[in-house]
C-alpha cells in the first residue's frame, strides 16, 4: 500500500507541476486561502453548519477543477503509446489516480452538511457529466467538447425541471444510490482518457496537438476583417502620438497592437451584452425585491475584464525585441534606465487604472438596469475595489523572463481578499460599520502601497525594454 501510494505522489506531482512548476504552489495555496476565507466568511453571517458546507463543498470542488485543469493536461503528456506499452504499471496507476480523486471530489459535494440540498441531485449529476467531458477533452477524446458543450448549453434548464422530479433526485437516500453509477460513469470515462497504446492512442494525440496548436488562432475570414478595421484605427493612433511625441503613449506602441483598450473596450461591452441577457431570461425574472438582491452579483462577473488586461499588460511579449529596441532609441524616450521605466510603469499603471474604471462603470450600470437598489450597488462597488489592487501586476521586473504576470495577479488579489475581509470583519464586529465597505477601504490603501511598491522595484530593475531578455 505504500508503494501504490508513492506512485500516486509522484504522478500527481508529475502531472501538475509539468506546465508552470511555479504556478502549482501558488494555486494550491491560493485556492486555500479563498476557501478558508469564504467559510469564515459564512460562518460568521449564516452560522456554523453554512460555513461548515461551504468550506466542505469548495475543498471537493477545488479538488475537481485541479484533476480536470490541472492534472489531466500532464497526465495525458505522461501516458505515451510508447509508456502505455512499456510501462504498464504508469497507466494503470494513473487510471487509479484519476479515477479516486474524482470520487472523493464528487462524495464530499454530496455529503457536504448543507442547510438547503433542494437541488443537489441535478447540480451533482451536471458535475459529474462536465467533469468528465473536460477531462476527455482534454485527454483528446472526440465525445470531449460535445459533452462539455451540451452541458453549458442546458446548464440553465435544470430550474425548469418539476419540483417532484428535482426533490426525488435530492432525497438523500437516491443521492447515495447514486455514488455508485456515478463511480461507474468516471471509471468508463477515465479508461477512456487512458487507452493501452494501438492506434486509437495515436489518433488522440494527434487531435489534441492540433486543438493546441488552434489555440489563439482566429478565423481567417474574422481576422482579415477585424485586422484591416483594428489597424487602420491603430494606425491612426499612432501617428497622432509620433506627431505630439508624447513619450507615455509612444513607449506603450512597442507593446504591439493589441495591448491597447479599444479591444477592451470592445470585449467589455459583449461582455456587458451576454450578461445582460443571462440575467434578464434567468436570475433577474420574478419580482423587483429578487432582482434587486441578486442583480448586482450578475454585474460583478465584469470585474473580471481589469483582471485580464491588467494581466495581459504585465506580460511583454519578448517577440517584439526590435519594436521595443526602436522606442527605446528614440529622442523622446529617457536615457537613464530607472527613468525609463518609471515612465513605461506610469502608462502601463494609467491604462490598467482606466480599463478598470470602465468595467467598474459598467458593472454599476448593469446593475442599476436590473433593479439594483442602493445597498447592491454599494456590494458592486465594494467588489470593484477588492479587485482594484491588480492594477499594480504590470509594475514589476520585465527585463526578467522567471516572473509571471499571472501568478502576479493572484498574488495581489488574494492578498487583497484575505486582508480586506478579515480587517473588515474586525471593523464591523466594533463598529456599525458593513463588512464590504471597510474591506472596499482597506483594498485601496492596499492598492496604494502595491502601486508605490512596483513603481520601486521598476525602477531599481534594469530597463525593461527589450522585454524578457534576462534569465
Amino acid at each position: 500500500m505504500n508503494s501504490r501510494m508513492q506512485d500516486y505522489r509522484m504522478l500527481w506531482r508529475a502531472a501538475v507541476t509539468h506546465a508552470n512548476p511555479r504556478l502549482s504552489g501558488v494555486i494550491r495555496w491560493g485556492l486555500a486561502f479563498i476557501v478558508i476565507v469564504f467559510g469564515a466568511a459564512m460562518t460568521v453571517t449564516e452560522g456554523p453548519r453554512a460555513g461548515l458546507a461551504t468550506l466542505w463543498c469548495a475543498a471537493s470542488g477545488f479538488l475537481l477543477l485541479n484533476w480536470a485543469w490541472r492534472f489531466m493536461p500532464g497526465a495525458v503528456k505522461l501516458a505515451t503509446p510508447a509508456n502505455a506499452w512499456l510501462v504498464p504499471q504508469m497507466r494503470r496507476r494513473l487510471v487509479e489516480l484519476s479515477c479516486l480523486v474524482c470520487f472523493v471530489g464528487v462524495a464530499g459535494i454530496a455529503s457536504a452538511p448543507y442547510t438547503d440540498a433542494a437541488n443537489l441531485g441535478p447540480g451533482l449529476f451536471w458535475v459529474v457529466l462536465f467533469i468528465m467531458g473536460v477531462g476527455l477533452a482534454a485527454a483528446g477524446h472526440p465525445a470531449g467538447s460535445p459533452v462539455v458543450t451540451a452541458l453549458c448549453c442546458t446548464g440553465a434548464l435544470a430550474e425548469w425541471l418539476p419540483e417532484t422530479l428535482t426533490a426525488t433526485l435530492s432525497h438523500p437516500v437516491v443521492v447515495v444510490l447514486a455514488l455508485p453509477v456515478y463511480a461507474a460513469v468516471i471509471v468508463v470515462a477515465v479508461r477512456a482518457m487512458f487507452p493501452q497504446g494501438g492506434e486509437r492512442h495515436w489518433a488522440m494525440m494527434a487531435r489534441r496537438s492540433r486543438w493546441v496548436a488552434a489555440v489563439g488562432k482566429p478565423d481567417p475570414l474574422v481576422g482579415r476583417m477585424a485586422g484591416k478595421r483594428t489597424m487602420s484605427a491603430y494606425g491612426a493612433i499612432l501617428r497622432r502620438d509620433s506627431e505630439r511625441r508624447d513619450g507615455r503613449r509612444l513607449v506603450l506602441h512597442a507593446l504591439g497592437p493589441t495591448h491597447h483598450l479599444a479591444e477592451t473596450v470592445a470585449m467589455l461591452a459583449v461582455l456587458a451584452a451576454v450578461v445582460f441577457f443571462l440575467g434578464v431570461f434567468t436570475g433577474w425574472r420574478g419580482e423587483r425585491e429578487a432582482r434587486a438582491g441578486i442583480g448586482w452579483l450578475f454585474a460583478s462577473i465584469l470585474l473580471v475584464v481589469p483582471l485580464m488586461y491588467s494581466v495581459r499588460l504585465g506580460q511583454l511579449a519578448p517577440s517584439l525585441a526590435a519594436e521595443q529596441g526602436l522606442v527605446r532609441l528614440a529622442p523622446a524616450m529617457p536615457a537613464a534606465a530607472a527613468a525609463f521605466n518609471v515612465r513605461l510603469g506610469c502608462s502601463l499603471l494609467l491604462h490598467a487604472l482606466t480599463a478598470w474604471s470602465l468595467a467598474a462603470g459598467t458593472a454599476l450600470l448593469l446593475a442599476a438596469l436590473g433593479g439594483a437598489g442602493p445597498e447592491a450597488l454599494l456590494h458592486v462597488a465594494s467588489l470593484a475595489c477588492m479587485v482594484l489592487p491588480v492594477v499594480a501586476v504590470p509594475l514589476r521586473d520585465h527585463a526578467s523572463r522567471t516572473h509571471s504576470a499571472v501568478a502576479a495577479a493572484a498574488t495581489l488579489l488574494l492578498a487583497s481578499v484575505v486582508e480586506s475581509l478579515l480587517l473588515g470583519n474586525v471593523v464591523s464586529a466594533f463598529s456599525s460599520v458593513p463588512t464590504l465597505w471597510a474591506a472596499a477601504l482597506f483594498s485601496v490603501g492596499y492598492t496604494v502601497y502595491a502601486v508605490v511598491r512596483g513603481l520601486r522595484t521598476m525602477q531599481g530593475a534594469p530597463c525593461a525594454f527589450p522585454a524578457g531578455r534576462m534569465d
